[in-house]
């Protein structure tokens, strides 16, 4: 094999496959190149396999989202929105819904109606489709980009990396690009995981595996310090915890960890009551029933399955008439209801993370055109670039619309 052309796209993932359709004009000649035989094989677990394609969020908030160096997102995002992204998507028969939280979905509940669309419009813009290349080497000389596989080379003038970061590798994402813009002489931030389950290694605690807490408060501690806090929902697991406000800290308690540091987490399940207040709700709710036993009490308190490890936590017999209660009783009742704590042992693999902290910096990328601003010629798009967001669709939207800009910005 040894083609030109003007545009190549490595990686087909989201934002692979944004720029190489952006790319697309009559003009020109676009290849969109993946190691696996199929595309998209990380976009077909996201959501748990629904796709939250983005969030319907004002364009500010996202960027918001994205934290101090969110700014970044600006040049993209005003070039191709949210709106932008839907709008390509209904216009293409896929029909998208807003639920909780602004996130979209496919009305489907199916991630593969959102690749379908996206391959099937690589296909009707006669991109060139190369699968089960596996890129090992890149180098420029005499102004063109050489691509180096096992099974060939492939030449091109300009070049989009969108190879992803370290997470879910089985799906592709090694960390191959991060090689690659090395050798271009590029930074390259530490991958780490991000938005990735805490372990917590206590029987007991493992044994809430499923139940959910919403509208509860999170934060999370050392040296007696909080660092890190978040109100939403989250979810015990076999292994330990997760859901939104988990995942949406676990970099941070990842960075305090390998530090050195002990992490414990604090689970406030009444935070709209404070301790006075709270304090009063159950004396109330004993002096309406004074025979009431101690485990319904509780029931009246918290979800069903956190009860029994109340019942241990607070070392007060389930049994027991709520009357009998002592004072230094109610205050271990209330201490556990306002400081659930236990401690964090370790975070899960990068290879459970949803989304990778790392890669190349902002700081060495055009935020206009995602051109490099070592080496001409060379874009990057998608997970690759160090910048990450919440759950919710922020890093899908990042995704596309980086995509949109490198391939739009490689084909003039």
């Amino acid at each position: 094999m040894n083609n030109i052309f003007d545009v190549a796209i490595i990686g087909a993932g989201p934002a692979g496959m944004m720029a190489a359709i952006s790319a697309k004009n009559s003009k020109n000649n676009v290849c969109i190149i993946e190691k696996n035989f199929s595309f998209g094989n990380k976009l077909l677990l996201s959501g748990k396999g629904r796709c939250n394609v983005t969030s319907s969020k004002d364009i500010h908030d996202i960027v918001k989202a994205f934290g101090r160096e969110g700014r970044f997102l600006y040049g993209v995002l005003s070039q191709f929105t949210n709106q932008d992204l839907m709008a390509f998507f209904e216009e293409r028969g896929v029909k998208l819904k807003v639920e909780r939280g602004d996130r979209v979905f496919p009305v489907s509940n199916d991630a593969s109606a959102i690749l379908n669309c996206l391959f099937d419009e690589i296909k009707r813009k006669n991109i060139n489709i190369i699968n089960d290349f596996e890129v090992f080497k890149i180098r420029k000389t005499n102004e063109l980009f050489e691509i180096y596989s096992r099974s060939g080379k492939i030449l091109s003038k300009k070049i989009v990396i969108s190879t992803g970061g370290m997470s879910y590798p089985k799906t592709g994402s090694n960390g191959s690009g991060y090689k690659f813009a090395k050798y271009f002489g590029h930074t390259i931030i530490d991958p780490i995981p991000a938005l990735v389950p805490l372990i917590v290694n206590d029987k007991n605690l493992n044994s809430l595996a499923g139940l959910s807490l919403k509208n509860v408060e999170l934060s999370f501690q050392s040296n007696n310090k909080i660092f890190s806090k978040e109100f939403g929902e989250m979810l015990f697991t076999h292994k330990g915890i997760s859901g939104p406000i988990v995942l949406k800290q676990s970099k941070d308690v990842y960075q305090k960890i390998k530090s050195g540091g002990e992490v414990i987490a604090k689970i406030d399940l009444k935070p709209r009551l404070d301790e006075i207040t709270l304090r009063k709700r159950i004396i109330k709710e004993i002096t309406e029933a004074p025979k009431k036993e101690y485990q319904n009490l509780l029931a009246t308190l918290l979800p069903r399955l956190l009860i029994l490890y109340a019942t241990d936590y607070t070392k007060i017999v389930r049994h027991q008439q709520s009357s009998t209660l002592l004072k230094e009783q109610l205050t271990l009742l209330v201490n556990f209801l306002k400081n659930f704590n236990f401690k964090i042992d370790k975070v899960d693999s990068i290879n459970h993370a949803i989304v990778t902290h790392g890669g190349v910096p902002i700081q060495e990328i055009d935020r206009k055109t995602m051109e490099s601003k070592v080496v001409l010629g060379l874009y990057f798009a998608g997970e690759i670039i160090c910048l990450d967001g919440p759950t919710g669709g922020f890093n899908m939207q990042k995704a596309f619309s980086t995509g949109y800009v490198a391939g739009k910005s490689s084909s003039t």
